[in-house]
């Protein structure tokens, strides 16, 4: 099973975290269909939860599943495998364990690194399994300034046919009062705190890839920056 997740990382003035994905096999061909999708987000602090819904449309079979997380090198040489905070994984309900493993990826951006979290899931023939990951990771900042959390669900579309669903929830009623944030693209609703997307029959490509940006600290910019340049088009203020 795929994500993609970045932690805390730092190259050209950016400092780029915690980046997160949807599951996919670790092989070219699968069985295997991802009939449902739902991510629970929360920032600022960084901290999914993610549930899926597999079902095995072949034979019986053992799948490869890995959770990737992604970043840059430059802060992992005393030995670290990972940036992630925490990473718990359960399958039914039952907890599993998820080896981290460091690999080269041709994919990977100059002095970025893949770690795949992986772990074993049996299927008997046309088996439905639940599999749940949380983790919790760091936030993205940049020189604008402004801090970001990122979560791609492009890499859902590696299981077999289309998703029938995907709900992404991000909860913002972390921020503190009076704070500025906004979101691409843009949210199918905004339930007081919360932001939502939801899609079904999909196969998800980079549009549907979730960010959530907000400035740490309004009061500090100087007068001639206008904080909904820095943001874009859909600002929200936190009551």
């Amino acid at each position: 099973m795929l994500s993609t997740l970045a932690a805390c990382l730092l190259l050209n003035d950016t400092s780029f975290s915690a980046r997160s994905g949807n599951p996919k096999p670790m092989t070219d061909a699968t069985e295997i269909q991802m009939v449902s999708a739902s991510i629970k987000g929360k920032v600022p602090s960084c901290e999914v939860t993610t549930e899926y819904k597999f079902t095995n449309l072949g034979r019986k079979r053992t799948a490869l599943m890995g959770f990737p997380e992604e970043g840059y090198d430059a802060y992992l040489e005393d030995g670290r495998k990972t940036w992630f905070k925490k990473f718990e994984s359960w399958v039914d309900g039952k907890p599993v364990k998820a080896l981290a493993e460091k690999i080269e990826d041709k994919d990977a951006q100059e002095f970025g690194y893949r770690i795949w979290w992986l772990k074993y899931v049996e299927f008997g023939k046309g088996q439905t399994r639940t599999v749940k990951n949380r983790y919790i990771s760091d936030h993205g900042s940049d020189t604008t300034p402004r801090n970001f959390f990122q979560y791609i669900v492009r890499t859902a579309s590696t299981w077999k046919g289309p998703i029938k669903s995907i709900r992404v929830e991000m909860d913002c009623s972390g921020f503190p009062s009076g704070m500025l944030y906004t979101c691409t693209p843009a949210p199918h609703k905004k339930n007081g705190d919360s932001l939502l997307w939801y899609w079904e029959n999909i196969e998800p490509t980079e549009d549907h890839d979730i960010e959530v940006a907000w400035l740490p600290d309004v009061a500090s910019l100087p007068d001639s920056i206008n904080p909904d340049t820095l943001l874009g088009e859909r600002v929200y203020r936190r009551p």
